[in-house]
């Protein structure tokens, strides 16, 4: 409970039987049994009845005796607010009903005597306080005879009201009960002898305030949060991260690629189709054929050629220095005969063979054709001179018989060949050693028209 300093309008109860004023808004129709009527003798009119589960309920509230006073609370807030009453006898008689229903229903939720009459002096001197600041009260015989005189005559006048308070003020919590109803009284306008004092309305006021201050501490601090659980979670923030688990997000990532995987496929495959369709259109319709071009055989030796080859070497084929010969190709073969035409293991031309060679070059200069010069050797791998292979040896010996040739034929002449063929072609045979010195030779090999 609050006080705002003045209180106007009615009153009513919370739930749990705590007082609550509520400021007036306009005017307020009263009760039932307090509506405009004729006049009602008391012993004529029965007392109302209370529910059969008011005395449970009045025993639950917060504050037994202000629930059971809260019709008449009520009341008092309606009567403030009105202008005039057609019958001020009748609804003085409905309130003394109400006051007897009011006194029956604290002695039955076991409220002590002394407590229901300080109660009900309380809420008649309250009521006859009202009722005579109104216009219409102060000239009705309420004015003369009011509540608190019919129901306890020797209780006293409005003065006894705050020489009450100011007694269980002395012992506020044996009390706690009757100075919440106190204070609800003051609160619904009753001013007693503060009426026609100059500041009478201020130390009211005052009064009514430290009264509300000796409750306050009674019931305890409210809690003045708008709402008892405003604060937040006091945790720290947990991104989504450490939530999950990693397998989780691992299949939530390879779900969402497989899926852009599959879209891209399809996207794809639907272009691709297009795509081939355009290529199979460019095909012809029937199978490509290759046409290779076959290249013209090369003129091969004739015998006017061989007749001509051996009239020039003549004198050397007498000797016996060299063999005019037919390949199985057919191109013409010139065979220097001598197995003394290298030193063993050199590639230098002894100087009575260098005049074979010219003799060679110059029966061939006037022919046209490739020449290709072919040295052989034996099986035996060359000792000293720096040509540590038999490969190696015969193609330096083609090409020294090579460059004899060249001064005869011109450096400037094509298709000038030469080979080193070792033991792989040619006489293989040696007497009492195969391989051996017969096959010691470096034939100039003319060759004319086709051709290995």
């Amino acid at each position: 409970m609050e006080s705002d300093g003045r209180f106007g309008g009615g009153a009513g109860l919370r739930d749990g039987g705590e007082f609550s004023a509520e400021s007036g808004g306009g005017p307020r129709a009263l009760p039932a049994f307090l509506a405009a009527g004729p006049a009602v003798a008391p012993e004529d009119r029965p007392p109302a009845e209370a529910p059969p589960d008011q005395p449970a309920r009045l025993r639950g509230a917060l504050n037994p005796l202000l629930a059971a006073a809260g019709p008449l609370l009520d009341l008092a807030g309606s009567l403030r607010e009105r202008s005039g009453h057609e019958n001020p006898e009748g609804l003085r008689d409905v309130i003394l009903a109400e006051v007897r229903r009011f006194e029956e229903e604290a002695a039955a939720i076991g409220v002590p005597p002394e407590e229901v009459r300080v109660a009900r002096f309380a809420l008649c001197t309250m009521l006859d306080d009202v009722v005579r600041a109104t216009p219409w009260g102060a000239r009705c015989r309420w004015a003369r005879e009011g509540l608190a005189v019919v129901v306890d005559p020797g209780a006293g006048g409005p003065d006894r009201f705050f020489d009450l308070l100011d007694t269980m003020l002395s012992d506020p919590r044996l009390h706690r009960l009757e100075l919440e109803l106190f204070y609800a009284c003051l609160s619904l306008g009753f001013e007693g002898k503060f009426r026609d004092k100059p500041r009478g309305a201020h130390d009211l006021a005052h009064l009514r305030d430290e009264l509300f201050r000796v409750l306050r501490r009674l019931r305890g601090e409210r809690e003045r949060a708008l709402s008892p659980q405003w604060r937040g979670v006091a945790e720290r923030f947990r991104p989504l991260g450490h939530v999950l688990p990693p397998w989780l997000a691992a299949v939530a990532v390879a779900t969402l690629l497989g899926g852009l995987f599959l879209t891209l496929s399809a996207s794809l495959g639907g272009r691709a189709d297009a795509v081939v369709a355009r290529l199979g259109a460019l095909l012809p319709d029937r199978p490509l054929e290759l046409v290779r071009a076959v290249p013209p055989p090369p003129p091969s030796a004739g015998p006017a050629l061989a007749v001509r080859v051996t009239a020039l070497l003549q004198p050397e084929i007498r000797s016996g220095a060299v063999a005019v010969l037919a390949g199985d190709d057919g191109a013409l073969v010139i065979r220097i005969e001598g197995a003394g035409m290298f030193a063993t293991g050199s590639d230098a031309i002894r100087a009575r063979y260098r005049a074979v060679v010219d003799r060679v070059g110059q029966a061939l200069g006037p022919e046209a054709g490739r020449v290709v010069v072919v040295a052989h050797t034996d099986d035996q791998t060359p000792r000293g001179g720096g040509l540590p292979t038999p490969e190696a040896l015969t193609e330096a010996r083609a090409v020294a018989v090579l460059k004899i040739l060249e001064r005869t034929l011109g450096a400037e002449a094509p298709d000038r060949r030469r080979a080193g063929r070792a033991r792989t072609a040619g006489p293989q045979h040696h007497a009492g050693q195969p391989g051996r010195q017969p096959a010691r030779r470096c034939p100039p090999l003319p060759r004319i028209g086709r051709g290995p």
